[in-house]
């Protein structure tokens, strides 16, 4: 008994039809209306996203264009195509961070005892431009935002057109006067050491 043979040309030539064909089916078939709504909130919110990440990004002739700073001791950030300077002791990928108690204690002259588990927890405080949660999130609407800061434990406020957001992960359970020391440690930190440069 013989086997016939058929050449692999042709089996790679239905195969790569049939694909063709499943992906062309898979294209044309309609989406939902609701698919659809969620397909271009998701793609806007990306445009979003990328938009707000270009107005923070500073380019080499702006900052040959700044006034020498000490780079050892400041970082460079722009928010609101403003350029500030935070002292490095307290910078972090968003903002800046303060260390609890530590921080405050010295600051303000308290004396709060650290009651948690970690050695050296900190409380990051982000700061954002007003663009950056323009549609979604609590910084970019108005109603969940404090007209003063450190007012009725709400940890989100403007600040020099700014949003800013204390954000204490690594220390919960605090109390009410333990979060108004955090804030107006943030508030001395933002009006005393942070600058603006022009």
């Amino acid at each position: 008994m013989k086997i016939k043979t058929y050449s692999s040309k042709g089996f790679i030539g239905v195969l790569l039809l049939i694909i063709f064909m499943a992906w062309l089916a898979l294209k044309c078939i309609p989406l939902s209306e609701q698919e659809q709504n969620a397909k271009i909130s998701s793609k806007m919110e990306r445009q979003r996203l990328r938009l707000a990440q270009e107005f923070d990004r500073y380019t080499l002739e702006e900052q040959v264009r700044l006034p020498k700073y000490d780079s050892r001791k400041y970082v460079l950030i722009k928010r609101n195509s403003r350029f500030w300077l935070i002292p490095r002791e307290y910078f972090s990928d968003n903002g800046f961070h303060i260390r609890w108690p530590d921080t405050v204690n010295r600051l303000l002259k308290r004396n709060w005892e650290n009651q948690f588990n970690k050695k050296y927890p900190i409380v990051r405080v982000f700061v954002e431009s007003r663009q950056f949660n323009a549609s979604t999130g609590y910084a970019g609407n108005d109603k969940f935002l404090n007209v003063e800061p450190c007012k009725n434990g709400n940890d989100w406020f403007i600040w020099n057109g700014i949003n800013v957001r204390i954000y204490p992960s690594d220390v919960p359970n605090l109390s009410d006067k333990q979060r108004l020391d955090i804030c107006l440690t943030v508030l001395k930190i933002l009006n005393e050491e942070i600058k603006e440069i022009s």
